[in-house]
Parts: C-alpha cells; sequence; structure tokens
C-alpha cells in the first residue's frame, strides 16, 4: 500500500511544480525514518561515486527543485524590471538636457535671410529693395552686419554721381526670435531687358566667442524694363573711298530725373580717320564726357573724318553709351545703350586728284619764297553725266598770305581764304559726261617771315548731282587733302681769331716762314624755322695745320688724325637758335708759302634733318684761311705769309 501512496504523491507535486499558482502547504504529514541522510543546502560539484542510497522520503526530494525554480523566476523579472527602470531614467536625462540648455545652441539654418523686389526697373530709376532677418535661435546675435552686393554701374541713391559697388549696414544685436526688416536703395543703369543681380547677405558673432559667422540669402534677379537714354547713330550710307563724311551722334533722356557725367565712346572702323568733332572729345578721338542731360533734352555730336577702303567694303562704327568706372574715368562701369551706323565703299563717282609742283604726295616740302602751282583735277567715272559740279578750296595755316594766292579762274574770298569754281565763273562745271575731265588751279607763295613750322594746309572739296540715283549722297563726294611745308634753311658760319679770350694763341700775325702761329677756329650753326636734329658738320685740316686738341662748345668734336678729317656733332638746334664750337690750330708756313694767305681749315659741310618737313637739309661754308675778320682791326694783308717779322 505504501507504494501505492508514494506513486499518488509523486504525481501529485508534479501536477502543482506544473501550475501556474503557488503552492499549498501539505494536509498529510508522515513520520521521519530512523535512517539518517546527508542533504546538501549548496550547489557542488558532485561527491564521488558510492552506492546509493535509500530512496529519501518524497517530501524532501521536492524541496530543491521547488528553490531552483523559484530563484529563476525572480531572477527573469528582475533583470526586465531593471532593464525598463534605466530606460526610462535615460529619457528623463536626455529630455531634461534638451529643455534646459538645448536651445541655448545658435545654428545659422535657424536664421532666415531673404531680400525682397521688383522684377523690373527703369534704367537710371531708383531700385528699393526690402530685407529681412529672423533670429530662430534661442540666444541674440551680436555685431550683425547686412552686406548688399551690387551690380556695375549701380549709383547710390543719396550721393549724386557715386559709384556703389557693396554697401555695408550696421545692425547690432537681433534679439531671439526677432525679425528685422532693413530698406535698402541705389539708382540702377543698364541696356533694355539686361538681367542684373542682387546679392544679400549677414556676418554676425555670438557672445563669448570672436568667430566671424556668414549666411547668404538667395540672389534677386531683376531686368531693366527701359534704358535711361537713347541713342541714334545717323550718317549716309554709301560713300567714296577718302570722301570725308560726317557721322551725327543723338542722345535723347529718357529718364525721368536728370542724367550726369555720361560717357560715350566710338569704335571706329579700320581705315577710318578721325579729323574732327563737335564738340571735342574729352579724352583722345573717341570720347565724349556729357556734363548732364536733363529729361527729354537732346544731345547731338557731330564727327567728321575720312573712310578709306576698297569698292564694296562695308564699315561699322559703334557707339556706347554708359556711366564712366570710378576708378578709370576712361572706361565704362555700366552700359546704357549702343547704336552703330554701316558705310558701304562705293565706286567714286567724282574722282578727284591735287598735284603740288607735279607731285600727288600729301606733304610737299618746298625752300623759303619758292611759289607752287597747285592742279586740281577731277573726273567723272560713272556711267551717268554729274550736273553742277563745284570746287572748293580752302587755305588755312600758318605762311597763308592773301596776297600771294593766285587762282587761275574761279573766285578767291580774302576773308576766309576759299577758291570757288562752279558753275557761275566755270561754265565748262555745268556738265560732266561719264568718263570726262575738268582741270582747275592756283599758284600760292609762303609768307615770310613766319619764326616756326610754317605750311599751307590745302582741302579740295568736290561736289556734283547725279540724276540717276536719289538715295546716293549728292552733297560731298570727292575730298583730298595736301600739305605745303616750308623747309627750315640753316646756315653755317665759320671764322679764325687770333687771342680773341677763348684760348690763348701764339705766333705772328701776319705769319711768318718757318714760325708757327696758333689760331683759335669758331663754327656757328644758325638755325631756321624748324627744329633740325642729327647735325653734323665735316671739314678737313691741310697737312702744314696742326690739331691742338683744345674745344670748347656744344656737342662733340673728333679729329682723325690718320685722315686729317673733322666731324662736329651738334645735335638738335631748336628753330632761330644759334649753336657753336671753337678750336685750336697752329700753322708752319713754308718759304713756297709766303705772300700767300694759307688755308687753316677746309670747306665746311652741314647735314641734318628737319624735323618738321622730314627733309634733310645742308649748308655749307667756304674754308677757314690766316686772314683775320676786318671787324677785329686787321687789314687785309692780316693772314699774308711774309719771309721775316720786319717786312
Amino acid at each position: 500500500m505504501s507504494g501505492i501512496k508514494d506513486s499518488e504523491s509523486l504525481d501529485d507535486v508534479r501536477k502543482r511544480l506544473y501550475e501556474r499558482s503557488s503552492f499549498q502547504s501539505a494536509n498529510t504529514t508522515h513520520a521521519l525514518s530512523q535512517e539518517k541522510h546527508e542533504v546538501r543546502t549548496q550547489w557542488q560539484e558532485p561527491p564521488k561515486p558510492v552506492a546509493p542510497p535509500p530512496p529519501p522520503p518524497t517530501t524532501l526530494a521536492v524541496a530543491p527543485i521547488l528553490s531552483m525554480s523559484t530563484k529563476r523566476k525572480r531572477g527573469y523579472r528582475g533583470k526586465i524590471l531593471i532593464a525598463g527602470f534605466a530606460f526610462f531614467g535615460i529619457a528623463l536625462v536626455l529630455s531634461s538636457m534638451f529643455l534646459l540648455f538645448g536651445r541655448n545652441n545658435i545654428s545659422g539654418e535657424n536664421i532666415a535671410i531673404g531680400a525682397t523686389g521688383p522684377f523690373t526697373v527703369g534704367g537710371g530709376e531708383e531700385l528699393q529693395l526690402q530685407v529681412g532677418i529672423t533670429n530662430d535661435n534661442g540666444v541674440p546675435i551680436d555685431v550683425a552686419t547686412l552686406i548688399v552686393e551690387y551690380p556695375n554701374g549701380t549709383k547710390s541713391a543719396v550721393t549724386e554721381g557715386k559709384d556703389v559697388f557693396t554697401e555695408r549696414l550696421s545692425l547690432e544685436t537681433i534679439k531671439a526670435g526677432e525679425t528685422v526688416n532693413v530698406p535698402v536703395r541705389a539708382r540702377v543703369f543698364g541696356e533694355e531687358n539686361e538681367e542684373k543681380t542682387v546679392r544679400v547677405s549677414i556676418e554676425y558673432r555670438v557672445k563669448g566667442s570672436n568667430a566671424t559667422f556668414f549666411k547668404e540669402a538667395e540672389p534677386l534677379r531683376f531686368k531693366i524694363s527701359s534704358s535711361p537714354i537713347i541713342v541714334r547713330a545717323d550718317s549716309i550710307k554709301k560713300i567714296s573711298s577718302g570722301q570725308e563724311t560726317d557721322i551725327t551722334l543723338t542722345l535723347v533722356s529718357n529718364s525721368p530725373t536728370p542724367l550726369s557725367e555720361l560717357l560715350v565712346k566710338a569704335e571706329y572702323p579700320s581705315g577710318f580717320d578721325f579729323s574732327k568733332s563737335s564738340p571735342s572729345p574729352t579724352h583722345g578721338q573717341n570720347m565724349w564726357l556729357i556734363k548732364n542731360l536733363e529729361p527729354e533734352k537732346e544731345q547731338k555730336i557731330v564727327i567728321t573724318g575720312v573712310l578709306v577702303g576698297k569698292e564694296s567694303d562695308e564699315h561699322a562704327m559703334k557707339f556706347t553709351v554708359g556711366v564712366p568706372n570710378e576708378r578709370d574715368p576712361q572706361s565704362l562701369a555700366s552700359i546704357f545703350s549702343t547704336a552703330q551706323t554701316q558705310f558701304e565703299i562705293e565706286q567714286p563717282f567724282l574722282d578727284v586728284a591735287v598735284k603740288v609742283n607735279s607731285s600727288e604726295e600729301a606733304e610737299i616740302a618746298v625752300e623759303p619764297g619758292k611759289r607752287s602751282t597747285v592742279v586740281t583735277e577731277i573726273a567723272n567715272s560713272t556711267e551717268d553725266t554729274l550736273n553742277d559740279v563745284s570746287i572748293e578750296v580752302n587755305l588755312t595755316g600758318n605762311a597763308i598770305s592773301i596776297f600771294e594766292v593766285s587762282p587761275q579762274g574761279g573766285y578767291f574770298d580774302p576773308s576766309k581764304n576759299v577758291i570757288l569754281w562752279d558753275v557761275a565763273n566755270t561754265p565748262e562745271l555745268s556738265e560732266v559726261i561719264p568718263g570726262a575731265k575738268r582741270r582747275v588751279s592756283f599758284s600760292v607763295e609762303p609768307a615770310s617771315g613766319v619764326n616756326q613750322t610754317p605750311q599751307i594746309n590745302i582741302d579740295v572739296n568736290a561736289k556734283a548731282r547725279r540724276v540717276s540715283e536719289n538715295r546716293v549722297a549728292e552733297q560731298l563726294i570727292g575730298s583730298v587733302k595736301r600739305t605745303i611745308k616750308v623747309i627750315s634753311t640753316p646756315k653755317l658760319v665759320a671764322v679764325a681769331s687770333h687771342n680773341n679770350g677763348i684760348f690763348s694763341d701764339i705766333g705772328p700775325v701776319p705769319p711768318v716762314a718757318d714760325k708757327a702761329t696758333s689760331y683759335t677756329v669758331s663754327m656757328v650753326i644758325e638755325n631756321g624755322s624748324n627744329t633740325v636734329t642729327d647735325a653734323i658738320v665735316t671739314a678737313s685740316l691741310p697737312a702744314y695745320v696742326t690739331w691742338l686738341e683744345k674745344t670748347e662748345g656744344v656737342g662733340k668734336i673728333a679729329y682723325n688724325s690718320t685722315t686729317r678729317a673733322l666731324e662736329w656733332s651738334a645735335g638738335e638746334v631748336a628753330p632761330n637758335a644759334e649753336t657753336y664750337i671753337s678750336f685750336q690750330v697752329s700753322v708752319l708756313p713754308r718759304a713756297l708759302q709766303i705772300g700767300t694767305v694759307p688755308i687753316l681749315v677746309g670747306e665746311q659741310r652741314l647735314k641734318a634733318v628737319d624735323r618738321f618737313t622730314g627733309t634733310t637739309v645742308r649748308a655749307t661754308s667756304d674754308a677757314i684761311t690766316t686772314g683775320l675778320p676786318s671787324e677785329g682791326g686787321n687789314n687785309e694783308d692780316s693772314g699774308r705769309v711774309r719771309a721775316s717779322e720786319s717786312e
């Protein structure tokens, strides 16, 4: 029976062991056996195998199993509980730190900057912008500076005419969460439909740091809706090569406010020779500065020049108007408007040829007092008849004398220095058939007494009317220029002296045979009306004359003892000026020379370049002898060799 009860007790224990409920105390008790058994209280290595003891009572065998199960359940749940408390604690600490310290950290992402303005603005008008800056950080930003970068050519809206490139506006401190709006204005310029860009940024610092931070807004782009000025270039479209023509540039203000300091630049085509303009250029030959242009007012610039090219060549002349660069007044900071005009070179329908003294050169050099003949020939090179031809000659220059102008036919107006041949005084000019020629002439002599660079300028203009083409220019159809320049005429003067104060001379005067006498020789260049350069005087010494190597004067003098050649390099001589050189020589006459006047220096020859005419000028002086000038109280025989001093 006891075996059956033990089996039931074990089943009951198993059932309770695997149930999810707490154990209940046993209701049945059993008496303990008298046998003693060792019961372990700790887990340890099992003892060495021994004979198995008799099985213990049931209640003692269940106790270790219950103890182990309870400990495992308690350890698992404790770990989960500890992990939960740890996670909650970390989350609490992090959230607290964010709430307490997170908004004190500054970031550029929390600063918003933007600029608003119109999409279009008229050239020369005021551009008004609104710049907004918002600080979304939890702390203020200090030493904030707004930076506005303008496009080229922008002018200040406050200071008249002042260029503005970059503007820096101090904003000081922007508080946390504060929004600051800054109005910005400037005057912008440019061509119509030209796109411009304004860039806006901010520099700032934070408290406790010396570092500078930077934040840039999206660029603001806008277009110039209209140009502040309208430019128009007008000229004839077809001209003859070498023909003088006029180009008229018209500037009209399209700005509601006065325009100041406008710079106009011209780009001339190849072959264009600028003659003059009205008004005159302010710099070079292609720049004009217009100080002020009122609204709706206009300014004209008339340019005169000669265009040279081949037939059918096309040329374009471009004009640019804008504001000058403050740093470089001869360049444009911004362009307002451009314009251009085109020319086409056509076959001249009236060829003009001018000859001065049979020469077709543009510049002719003549000697003072020489009369020159000027012949003008015109030829009809078209297939049409030309009518009402007129030839006009304008004479200018400082060497013009109205009393020395003699036209053959035609009419000379002395008040204007103009000679005119037309149908009234030259009937053959009324009609010129294709291939025909007409010729007119006059003579002129340069006036005397002109101190510097005397010249006569000859401008020949031909006009005609052609019926077959209405659009072709009928005014100026032929133009030729010639210049008569008067050559400078320097003089070379040379003289010998004895003890005149420059050098101390020795020996008898008149000279005596077999006795040495020294002389001082002076050469003087007396220049004419033009500057001469590279002036050189050459001469030679006879065999009986000795070079004493004493000189004084301007330039350099060299003597070659082998060739006995003498060369004086005088250099440059100003108009109507003089330059000189003095040197000492010695002569030892022989008995065969008694009764003669020996030569000290042979013929002198001057060669120089006339800077004004570009020609080579020359002058000569006779040989210098021992004969002394009478101005010093010397007689005619002062240079004749004697046999002895007592004669």
